[in-house]
């Protein structure tokens, strides 16, 4: 690539590139949530709205799912991306992490950081630096080639991300800047923080430009903004066009007017605005993030619990999740043309409405021919088998998605009923006493004790707990050791049916295996299924290729799907989220369909794809419900 000295000059009240004036119009696009087929048109929706630049994070866990093992190939292909940007003609504004939050799952930090002693993330700690380091200087070489000043599209990279929600050394923000200047970043550092004052002064400092993430630009923010900042011009790193969506929560959209008037206030207040998100996407696979919070839907005095994530991240943006735009994006894009011819620029979208065709395709009776026991193909589908005195979590060993299953023996001493408690549960367990299912618990929910009779002969127990999703946010993020990660506590029920306060024991002798479930094509399907239990299902469909569809798994209840070998995700019929994405690049002319069921099969075992999304199922946030048998 050419070097032609192409800089991004932050001044105190515009931007100029090579002297002349710059207009930023942003929005978020993250090429790690579609695949790669898809970005061509999603840019382009881009590039017609009238945007200058688009926004994308850089997700370490992606890049290093493993430690020291780098991917940078197929839908990963960053220097790709950053080339079609330059193709199309729109900067970028480059965010390589290491934390991005996202809703992602740990907040794009990978796993196995907690797999090391003594690391504490996000700090100037010795080891978490040096994986950090190691990584960025791999990732260098993917985008240090394409900085505006060596003729690529990045006019800006930033330094960590919200870091004002997490901790307040300054310190840490600038070694993290240092490090990516002598690595060859040579064009301006930015961040990106909450509104409130110790979030700009925590998450900053004073040498960079300091961005904002908000919902609203009124003159109460831009006044905060000026007094941190007073020498740049305002940036909303982040305007939230719309929200996520969290499984058994009530999808809150805004309308396109709301948006379109915040919009417009934003810019005539000076602002230099970047949607979040511009173009939706998914979290394809088990890389959902998780919050500890409340629903945006929750009343005031709803308690904080676990929350997670649900794949679809359409969230609601001025572009769906499957790359079409929105009346959202017409509203906007009116107020952006207007905007900019007002004040002499040159308006770069396209003149009229635009003629979009986003085609779909239905598919229906899709049945699936076999089907098999899942916890009976542990052996098969196992990453490891280790015995333990005590319930090993996730991090023991070394698992970063999927399933943990947990099996002991409990010995006959009399006839009173027994209850269960799983203390450090994180997320979703499953229990099974003799192969029947009596019921779940998910994480830091109330609910009736969980009962069963020990026969004279013993009993097997088994726990399948799932991963749900690590907390991407704030402190929380901390303590995300999933499994069981306490003790299991076995207690004598009364015959009144009341638990006698001390009247119980803590479960030893464990056999833990675990189950990253990354290829369900090793399922043995001569294990019979069972009913009442996990079953891995499998089928064939056909399909046009290169044509987006949606799966729909109404009457189904809980799991997850495989697409020639390629998991679109978990669904749950608590909803908000109906369908699955499956992008057209996926498919075939002839297909296969595996789908891990954790609850019940529907009689028919047969699924269909629609030919448009359903994303609001629900009408109000409900909690997250436990199942009980009997």
């Amino acid at each position: 690539m050419i070097k032609n000295c192409e800089k991004l000059e932050i001044h105190k009240d515009g931007l100029t590139i090579n002297g002349k004036p710059f207009y930023l119009a942003s929005g978020d696009m993250h090429y790690f949530r579609y695949f790669k087929g898809g970005w061509k048109r999603r840019l382009q929706l881009m590039k017609d709205f009238g945007l200058t630049a688009i926004q994308t994070y850089v997700p370490w866990s992606m890049h290093e799912p493993h430690e020291g093992e780098f991917c940078f190939e197929g839908n990963l292909d960053l220097a790709k991306f950053l080339r079609l940007c330059n193709e199309i003609g729109l900067k970028v504004m480059f965010r390589p992490a290491p934390y991005m939050c996202s809703e992602w799952d740990f907040g794009g930090l990978p796993y196995w950081l907690q797999q090391k002693e003594n690391i504490e993330i996000r700090t100037l700690n010795k080891e978490y630096m040096s994986c950090l380091r190691r990584y960025y200087e791999r990732l260098a070489k993917e985008f240090i080639p394409y900085l505006s000043t060596n003729g690529g599209p990045i006019i800006a990279v930033a330094v960590e991300n919200e870091y004002g929600s997490f901790g307040d050394d300054d310190e840490y923000i600038k070694a993290i800047g240092d490090m990516l200047i002598e690595l060859g970043v040579d064009v301006p550092l930015f961040t990106a923080n909450g509104i409130e004052a110790s979030k700009m002064s925590s998450g900053s400092r004073p040498e960079y430009w300091t961005g904002i993430d908000a919902h609203e630009v009124n003159d109460e923010t831009m006044q905060a903004i000026k007094e941190y900042q007073p020498d740049k011009p305002v940036y909303v790193a982040e305007f939230w066009a719309g929200r996520s969506q969290q499984w058994g929560g009530y999808f809150l959209r805004q309308t396109p007017e709301d948006v379109a008037r915040l919009y417009k206030t934003a810019l005539e207040a000076g602002a230099f605005v970047n949607f979040y998100m511009f173009c939706g996407g998914t979290n394809f696979g088990f890389h959902n993030g998780a919050l500890v919070g409340r629903y945006g839907a929750d009343t005031l005095d709803a308690k904080n619990r676990y929350l997670p994530f649900a794949t679809s991240y359409d969230v609601d943006a001025l572009v769906t999740e499957y790359g079409y735009p929105t009346q959202k994006y017409y509203c906007c894009k009116q107020v952006l043309k207007e905007y900019m011819i007002s004040k002499g620029y040159e308006f770069g979208g396209t003149s009229d409405a635009g003629e979009y065709f986003c085609k779909t395709q239905k598919i229906e009776n899709v049945k699936m021919t076999k089907s098999a026991d899942f916890i009976d193909n542990t052996k098969n589908l196992a990453k490891e088998i280790r015995n333990s005195r005590l319930p090993l979590t996730f991090k023991d060993m070394d698992l970063d998605y999927g399933f943990m299953l947990y099996s002991t023996e409990i010995k006959y001493t009399d006839d009173a009923k027994r209850s269960i408690t799983i203390e450090g549960l994180q997320d979703r367990a499953m229990i099974f006493v003799n192969g029947e299912y009596i019921g779940s618990i998910m994480r830091d929910r109330k609910q009736e004790p969980l009962m069963f009779e020990v026969p004279k002969e013993g009993a097997k127990l088994d726990i399948l707990v799932e991963n749900m999703g690590r907390v991407n946010y704030g402190c929380a993020m901390l303590n995300e050791y999933k499994g069981i990660c306490g003790y299991v506590r076995i207690e004598i029920v009364c015959e009144d049916g009341s638990l006698y306060p001390w009247n119980y024991t803590q479960k030893m002798k464990w056999t833990n295996i675990s189950l990253p479930c990354d290829d369900m094509s090793k399922t043995d399907f001569n294990i019979s299924s069972k009913p009442n239990r996990p079953t891995v299902l499998e089928g064939s469909f056909k399909a046009q290729p290169g044509v987006d569809t949606f799966f729909n798994p109404i009457g189904w209840e809980k799991g997850f799907v495989e697409i020639n070998g390629f998991n679109i995700g978990r669904y749950w019929s608590v909803g908000p989220q109906g369908t699955l994405y499956v992008p057209g690049e996926l498919l075939k002319e002839e297909n296969v369909i595996r789908i891990t069921e954790l609850h019940n099969v529907p009689n028919d075992m047969t699924v269909k794809f629609d030919d448009k999304p359903s994303l609001d199922t629900i009408e109000k946030s409900c909690d997250l419900c436990v199942s009980v048998v009997g």
